[in-house]
């Protein structure tokens, strides 16, 4: 009966990553431990924890808990954490930005008309962050209840409050631009025609307008306006002259350079504080060896001004195998939703999902 229960638990949690859609992460988090009775009811505890996956993580800890009562435990512990962050690329495009200063609509910018509407200059490039890895420090309490039920059903509630603190660190950035201008070109062709028609039909009309190359020198023209004086030829001259003084101006985006360089940015050192509630259900039957549980955390910022913002919910379903009375070994599958996570003291905002299989040891004496 046991292996059955074994098997069909090791099914689920090697078919559940199968579940996870294109977008998600999938991780490997391998942990053991130590743990050493002081006396019946006190214990300390030692941990090392490895989670490789896009944002990895090394950590090692020390523990000790406390029973008071059969129901309550209480422990405290130091984390330090050993987090990697993988290379990050972000397109910049601040001709984006330029719209957005002037409230410019995107039909303006479709308008050949709106000139004055462009921006003269823009960049479009990235920025490049290199990989690296940081350290964190972790202080945590903790407290759990736990009832038992039918006498193999254990439930069991965890409030643990921890502070993690990062200090500042010094971050290395590559940035590239490329250098886009906006050229107006005028097309004065109509000028140029009506050049050659008025002298092709007066002397004098011609003279003024076909031989200057400038298309504002307006010459002896006086009163353009006026037609009555120009005669035959001025009427000519008059369909000429109303082309030659309507350009047409076409835009052209020249790329005038390009720009990169290394800039080192300060991230500010922060300090996280999280109250993660978990409850958790366990089949703990006296002389079996065998443990399939399954649980759900919430992680709740109480930094102040956050509220109780809900950063993640994370549900773990697994089993721990107990033998040779000090050797216990576990397996599990958690699925991770991120909704927000703390980034340089700012909230941003997610919407992930994280799928990982877990493998534990730990040895108790």
């Amino acid at each position: 009966m046991n292996l059955r229960k074994f098997l069909l638990a090791l099914s689920l949690i090697c078919v559940a990553p199968l579940m996870a859609q294109e977008n998600d992460e999938l991780g490997i988090w391998s942990e053991i431990g130590v743990e050493k009775a002081i006396t019946r009811n006190w214990d300390v505890g030692l941990d090392l924890e490895y989670r490789a996956q896009n944002k990895s993580r090394f950590s090692a800890g020390l523990s000790t808990s406390y029973k008071p009562w059969k129901w309550l435990k209480l422990g405290i512990g130091y984390d330090f954490l050993y987090s990697y962050r993988p290379d990050k690329y972000k397109v910049k495009n601040n001709l984006e930005e330029k719209i957005a200063e002037i409230g410019l609509l995107e039909e303006h910018l479709q308008d050949p008309d709106n000139l004055e509407y462009y921006p003269e200059k823009w960049k479009v490039g990235y920025n490049h962050t290199p990989e690296y890895w940081f350290p964190r420090h972790r202080f945590s309490v903790e407290a759990t209840g736990s009832i038992k039920l039918w006498k193999w059903l254990k439930i069991s509630l965890r409030e643990r409050y921890q502070i993690t603190y990062a200090k500042a660190r010094t971050i290395s950035q590559y940035k590239y631009r490329d250098v886009y201008e906006m050229e107006e070109n005028w097309d004065w062709g109509g000028a140029t025609d009506s050049g050659d028609t008025g002298g092709d039909t007066g002397d004098d009309s011609g003279s003024s307008s076909g031989g200057s190359d400038n298309p504002w020198d307006w010459g002896d023209w006086g009163d353009w306006g006026d037609s009555d004086d120009s005669g035959d030829s001025g009427d000519s001259g008059d369909s000429g002259g109303s082309s030659a003084f309507e350009p047409t101006v076409t835009r052209v985006v020249n790329q005038t350079g390009s720009t990169e360089e290394w800039e080192q940015t300060v991230k500010p050192a922060y300090t996280d504080q999280v109250l993660r509630s978990r409850i958790k259900l366990e089949y703990d039957k006296k002389r079996c060896p065998f443990s399939p549980f399954i649980s759900a955390e919430f992680h709740n910022s109480v930094r102040r001004g956050d509220h109780m913002l809900l950063q993640k919910i994370r549900t773990a379903a697994g089993f721990s195998y107990k033998f040779r009375k000090h050797n216990t070994i576990s397996l599990a599958y958690l699925l991770t939703f991120d909704m927000y996570d703390i980034e340089d003291n700012e909230v941003v905002r997610l919407h992930t999902r994280t799928h990982a299989i877990n493998f534990g040891y730990k040895y108790s004496f």
